[in-house]
């Protein structure tokens, strides 16, 4: 065996994932994982409806599904007192935690890691050394030790956490929040507060099969410091009406808080047909929890500002972004595209000329075993700055087959191939990643 063979070899072995199921909820209902993921944290059409529910499931359900019943916080009788008597509420049997560990690795001239969808850190100084030749890296081994948390708190309240360790930032709070339901049905209405990923794609890495982050959300254009990221600080309303049309709007800080009294705000609405209603309500999956045959279509849009330092001042540059999407689903395949284009006022420092990027998103994953996922991704981003021709296009496309190794133990190998404008198009990295939650 070849040394450089024996070197991709071990490169991999690990890489860095962000893993986002629960197994907390594993344990309150006694069930698997693949009840709500294809693989986690990919979700099946159930895992989606019982996310929208606040982490219950569908029409009362776990009224019989769970099978660790809450500690009750006071009785119904104070329900009919209220506001007289505190209403009554209840807490998890025990402490709703999960934990996570996921690993590094990777060989390649450029590295995508779950924090950034960038080179990896130091690697453009080994560009200037080396060039483009690949390279190994084996310091982020066990890259992230992530716990999670979630759960209800009664009939009309949830909760979810997430907190990370290690990785770009020694301590991320990466999600806190609560939502509200105060309707019978929690998909009426949700309220939730905190810091969360807004509902704008209808694609995340939180609930995609590929950990690393997106470069539909995360490439800044120009000097903007701006990239819609997963953890934004703010307040959202959403719900489902008529058992298939989605919403959500919000209102979250921007990239300066502090400066703009205003915040920025989005938007988005979606209709699913055919499958299971996107509330769950009265619908069940086909044949394997994973299956559906269904097609949704959303829009969203996203008004804010961003600061730029300049020389001298600071620079403000407004900004709109609207996009479209659609996932589509029939039986072991699924397809999720998304298209949007971001005008902003004053992109680059110094410069009043204002400008446009147009981004793309495309995946598709096929179900070829209960426990082997094939999916291909491929993103791509393009600008037009003032009255100048578009540029040519940055582009990666990655292709992946995910493992099952245990419901709550994956493996992932990944091979990306991209270009950068004027360059050709190149290998850029080839990985094998592991996720291990408890």
């Amino acid at each position: 065996m070849s040394r450089s063979f024996f070197a991709l070899l071990v490169a991999l072995l690990c890489f860095p994932r962000v893993a986002h199921a629960l197994p907390t909820f594993a344990r309150k209902y006694e069930t698997s994982c693949q009840t709500c993921h294809v693989a986690y944290p990919k979700l099946t059409p159930f895992g989606e409806a019982f996310r929208w529910n606040g982490y219950r499931f569908p029409d009362h359900g776990d009224d019989t599904a769970q099978k660790r019943d809450p500690v009750e916080l006071g009785n119904d009788a104070q329900k009919e007192r209220w506001p007289k008597a505190v209403f009554p509420g209840s807490i998890p049997w025990d402490a709703p935690i999960s934990l996570v560990l996921s690993g590094a690795a990777g060989y390649g001239p450029e590295f995508e890691t779950h924090h950034h969808g960038t080179v990896m850190a130091g690697m453009e100084e080994t560009e200037e050394e080396h060039g483009h030749e690949p390279q190994l890296d084996l310091s982020t081994m066990v890259d992230m030790f992530g716990v999670r948390t979630g759960g209800t708190l009664g009939d009309h309240v949830s909760f979810l956490g997430a907190v990370n360790l290690g990785g770009m930032a020694l301590v991320e709070i990466e999600r806190a929040n609560v939502v509200f339901s105060p309707f019978a049905r929690p998909t009426d209405l949700r309220i939730k507060v905190g810091i969360f990923e807004p509902e704008l794609h209808g694609v995340t890495i939180h609930r995609g099969l590929f950990g690393h982050m997106l470069r539909l959300t995360t490439t800044p254009y120009g000097d903007s410091p701006w990239t819609p990221e997963m953890s934004q600080s703010g307040l959202e309303l959403s719900g489902i009406a008529a058992h298939r049309f989605g919403w959500a709007a919000g209102v979250v800080e921007n990239e300066t808080p502090g400066v703009y009294l205003a915040k920025d705000v989005y938007g988005r609405a979606f209709v699913k047909l055919g499958g299971m209603p996107a509330d769950g309500t009265g619908g069940t999956s086909a044949t394997a929890a994973w299956r559906d045959r269904s097609f949704t279509l959303g829009a969203s849009v996203y008004n804010g500002r961003a600061q730029i330092s300049t020389d001298t001042s600071l620079q403000d540059d407004p900004f709109t972004r609207v996009g479209v999407d659609a996932h589509a689903m029939y039986d072991d395949l699924s397809v999720d595209v998304v298209a949007a284009r971001e005008w902003h006022d004053s992109p680059y420092a110094g410069d009043s000329t204002d400008g446009s990027m147009d981004r793309l998103y495309a995946e598709v994953t096929w179900v070829a075993l209960p426990v082997v996922f094939p999916s291909l991704r491929l993103e791509a981003s393009r600008t037009t700055d003032g009255t100048a021709d578009p540029s040519e296009a940055t582009w990666l496309a990655v292709g992946a087959v995910t493992g099952v190794v245990r419901p709550n133990v994956l493996l992932r190998g990944m091979v990306g191939v991209g270009a950068e404008p004027g360059e050709e198009p190149g290998f850029h990295f080839a990985t094998l990643n592991y996720s291990i939650a408890y």
